[in-house]
């Protein structure tokens, strides 16, 4: 289609350039907090599996988001050495295969006033370490995805220069990447190595009160102790606003990360025909990213000639205060969020929306039946 600069041009006997359509997608993540999408697997990739789809430079600080696909063995359950961050967050979402993880709060392990936990994570299940807590982990199956989510954004230096660094030496710890303790202190790493990770699992639990796979896993009331929800088992709220259904699943909120961030999943509905609210666009004030995990999601932004269309594993990221919609394009589409800030797209649903016990939306109709799924 001519606009009427491009006809005036051809009256006058001269050829209009062609503009070249904006894409959101790209081979790899920018160096600058832009609107972007990357299909899975794509990303700044390391050695061992590692991808990161968001970085600190790509998402102005606001969190990375990293992809660990490697093979584990539950015999050897070798992972990395207990330690902690001080001022980082770190949550591990399992997306393939199975993980287990290890928690408990450095203060209480000293005073030896809590107990050390532990899950086995399988796929859609998350642990949630805070600040100043104990961790470590091993993949145990051979074909296994770990996502992990790191606040704030920036954490990922420390993979890339201990990529670069020589392992081994005099006084360095087996898969430290050759750092010392004081090096591995600069990229906000304090090893624990009296930390010695209990193997009494027993249903894919090991210490802590709760269920795991046997009832609810509601979020705690704070910011201090681990946070273990398995798949569709943590709170959940239904949101019937702009004409369709929303369910959020939430992993961690602004209470649990002194409003650093939130993540968790979207279980959304098409617009039901005619829907009010199935042009209107966002605006976030807080960097927002989703990954699919089932369905087809498609995402538009402003100042972007065409939305992007995701499927499973893909990523898409928006930075703060920028225009986007997003729309199930399919029957039912699921994806998980990682928002800045605490108060993003998540908080505004939960607001408007009433506590919900189902993993499914209802069918078309507010006072219809669950829908079922075969």
């Amino acid at each position: 289609m001519l606009t009427p600069s491009s006809l005036t041009l051809l009256l006058l006997g001269i050829t209009p350039i062609p503009t070249l359509a904006r894409s959101l997608w790209l081979q790899t993540t920018p160096q600058s907090p832009v609107p972007y999408a990357l299909k899975k697997g794509a990303g700044i990739a390391l050695g061992g599996g590692n991808t990161f789809p968001v970085t600190g430079n790509s998402s102005g600080n606001a969190f990375c988001i990293l992809h660990t696909n490697a093979a584990g063995s539950y015999a050897s359950a070798s992972g990395v050495f207990p330690h902690v961050h001080k001022k980082t967050y770190e949550n591990f979402y399992a997306v393939k295969g199975r993980v287990q993880l290890w928690g408990q709060n450095l203060d209480t392990y000293l005073a030896n006033t809590s107990v050390q936990e532990t899950r086995i994570l399988s796929q859609g299940d998350i642990g949630a370490i805070p600040w100043n807590t104990i961790h470590t982990f091993t993949l145990l199956e051979p074909d296994t995805q770990l996502t992990g989510v790191l606040v704030p954004g920036g954490f990922e230096e420390f993979f890339f220069n201990m990529n670069l660094s020589p392992s081994g030496g005099g006084g360095t710890l087996p898969g430290a990447g050759g750092f010392d303790n004081e090096g591995l202190a600069k990229w906000d790493v304090y090893p624990q190595l009296d930390f010695v990770p209990r193997r009494d699992v027993v249903n894919g639990k090991g210490g802590g009160t709760g269920n795991w796979y046997t009832g609810p896993n509601p979020l705690p009331g704070d910011a201090k102790a681990p946070i273990w929800v398995a798949k569709n088992y943590g709170p959940k709220y239904l949101s019937e606003t702009g004409g369709r259904y929303q369910i959020v699943a939430p992993f961690v909120t602004g209470t649990h990360t002194n409003g650093t961030f939130s993540q968790g999943t979207l279980t959304i509905s098409p617009f039901f025909s005619g829907a009010s609210g199935a042009n209107e666009k966002i605006k976030s004030t807080v960097a927002t990213a989703f990954m699919v995990e089932e369905g087809q999601l498609e995402v538009a932004v402003e100042g972007y000639d065409e939305p992007a269309v995701l499927i499973d594993g893909d990523v898409i990221f928006v930075p703060a205060n920028t225009s986007f919609s997003y729309a199930a394009t399919a029957e039912f589409t699921k994806f998980m969020y990682v928002t800045g800030g605490g108060q993003g797209l998540d908080k505004q649903l939960m607001d408007q929306g009433r506590s919900w016990n189902s993993a499914f939306y209802p069918a078309r109709g507010p006072t219809s039946r669950p829908m079922m799924r075969i």
